[in-house]
């Protein structure tokens, strides 16, 4: 994949991220990076369209993708489990998708109160 076709898929590929890893046993919910929700604002502000913050962020650096997942774990699996999971899965869908490889970051903001 170029990085001209990726903006084209990237709202497709967050999607479908945010459904693959919302599905993973052990994830309790995604947390919208900082980044997300300081562009959405932004843009809300200034009267611009804005994307809603998923949790899911795909960043392009020339040809480098970069996917950061932020989520909390619902304390029925250790952490480091679901972090496998959500990298194997992501890995996966990105080769499937693009036939590119993307460096996958995966942060647990922590384990939910609220299960």
């Amino acid at each position: 994949m170029n990085e001209n076709q990726l903006p084209q898929q990237r709202e497709e590929l967050e999607i479908s991220v945010v459904d693959l890893v919302s599905d993973l046993p052990g994830v309790a919910r995604l947390v919208p990076s900082f980044r997300q929700v300081l562009t959405a604002t932004a843009q809300r502000l200034f009267g611009g369209e804005s994307r809603t913050a998923t949790g899911v962020d795909i960043v392009t650096e020339g040809s480098d993708i970069s996917v950061y997942v932020d989520l909390y774990t619902d304390g029925s699996r250790p952490a480091g489990d679901v972090v496998d999971d959500v990298h194997a899965g992501v890995t996966a869908l990105f080769r499937e998708r693009t036939g590119a490889a993307a460096d996958i970051k995966v942060r647990v903001i922590g384990v939910a109160l609220d299960r």
